[in-house]
């Protein structure tokens, strides 16, 4: 096994950004007896753990593997912006600080609150799919024209932001994960980029904060603007990560899984006419999306102490990088790991992590997701649906995937 070769490409933003996941490396590693100890260039070295039964057991326990101070494995000069990036985020924080923030807005995230959030849902779903039956037959960009837009209305909504600025924010999240893109950064070697991102995403975030703690309504802006931790308000920089995280995780994990999907969809024609004659795999099918699409590719935690797993040591203040993407084609979990199967069950994907650090708003992009792909495939004439030119996947070894997708397709319109 070539670990310089595998080591050197894994994390590489614009190996990914050409091939999409590494899967022949993530394979290679999966097949090793025990964990690889991998040393990229200008990357500090880690334990590449790649299987389904090992990244659940280290996410499980975050008082063994903390998020601090490498929540995610980046070059060397990317960790040292990010440790010194003033902006808190629930990324880079371990237990207590990440249940106390992630209490905030938990009332927001429970099932009773997300039925009241469907209809909103539906309405961008029924909007969107009326738009591309107006063409006669369609023909897109589905990330660009659909997928990019159904989440950032959601999150519009939520944060009680005006409809206006849904192109501004979806600009600022597309360079938030793609800062090393050459078509989403701003240039440069990807740092300086994301510092400028940051800092237009701390002043738009900073008028509203200002506006919410002086006026505050019903939204969840509010709620994170005026909450207390121990008596005390959160900090702006705690303040401005909440909301940066929501933004840009909500849009660019929704937005990924949805285009994946969909991808996946076309490469495989069969599932779309089993989905249409069978709408009650819906909700599997959704599941398979997320498993295909893997939004996060990655996660860093480092250990508190020894650790003894699959035959090898992680010593204390070693790291590790969790390669969610590789966990969700491992074959001892999943059978034929790299077909797409609609009906696959079960399913016990990790495409939205496990454990302290599982995606706060997963079930809010499961049901976005649903009810935008419900309202596509019952209205869509299945034969008609083709990609009419090459998948772009996005350059990011963060949270990325398919990023043009080029397709048409003809709608039924409703009745009048």
């Amino acid at each position: 096994m070539d670990t310089k070769k595998i080591a050197n490409n894994i994390l590489n933003a614009k190996y990914i950004g050409e091939h999409w996941f590494p899967h022949e490396f993530y394979t290679e590693l999966r097949n090793q007896p025990t964990l690889t100890w991998l040393e990229p260039d200008n990357i500090d070295p880690f334990w590449a753990i790649v299987k389904h039964a090992d990244i659940t057991e280290i996410s499980t326990q975050p008082d063994k593997f903390l998020s601090k101070p490498r929540p995610f494995v980046q070059t060397r000069a990317m960790e040292k912006w990010v440790n010194s990036n003033p902006v808190r985020t629930l990324l880079n924080m371990d237990p207590p600080e990440h249940r106390d923030y992630r209490k905030v807005v938990n009332p927001w995230f429970v099932p009773r609150n997300i039925r009241k959030l469907e209809d909103r849902m539906r309405r961008s779903a029924v909007e969107l799919v009326d738009m591309m039956a107006e063409s006669g037959t369609w023909a897109g960009d589905f990330v660009f024209d659909i997928a990019a837009i159904h989440p950032v209305r959601l999150i519009t909504h939520l944060l009680g932001l005006p409809d206006e600025d849904e192109g501004y924010l979806i600009k600022l999240a597309n360079e938030t994960f793609g800062s090393e893109d050459k078509e989403f950064g701003r240039g440069g070697d990807g740092i300086s980029g994301l510092m400028e991102s940051f800092r237009d995403a701390i002043v738009y975030f900073g008028k509203l904060m200002r506006d919410r703690r002086a006026n505050p309504t019903e939204d969840l802006a509010s709620v994170i603007c005026n909450a207390k931790i121990n008596g005390e308000l959160l900090p702006p920089m705690g303040v401005y990560g909440y909301l940066i995280v929501i933004l840009t995780a909500g849009h660019e994990t929704t937005r990924t899984a949805m285009s994946g999907g969909m991808n996946a969809l076309l490469q495989n024609p069969d599932e779309i006419r089993k989905l249409q004659e069978n709408p009650d795999l819906m909700d599997s099918a959704i599941e398979e999306m997320i498993r295909w699409a893997s939004p996060v590719s990655q996660f860093g935690r480092t250990a508190v102490e020894d650790y003894e797993i699959r035959g090898v040591t992680i010593k204390a203040g070693e790291s590790v990088c969790q390669f969610y993407g590789a966990a969700n084609r491992d074959e001892e979990v999943f059978e034929d790991p790299f077909s797409f199967r609609i009906d696959r069950d079960p399913n016990p994907h990790l495409g939205f992590g496990i454990g302290e650090h599982f995606c706060l708003g997963a079930s809010l992009a499961r049901l976005e997701m649903k009810v935008f792909f419900d309202e596509f495939i019952r209205r869509a004439d299945v034969d008609s649906i083709v990609p009419t030119g090459d998948v772009q996947y996005m350059a990011s070894n963060f949270v990325g995937g398919v990023k043009h997708l080029p397709m048409q397709c003809r709608i039924v319109k409703k009745a009048a």
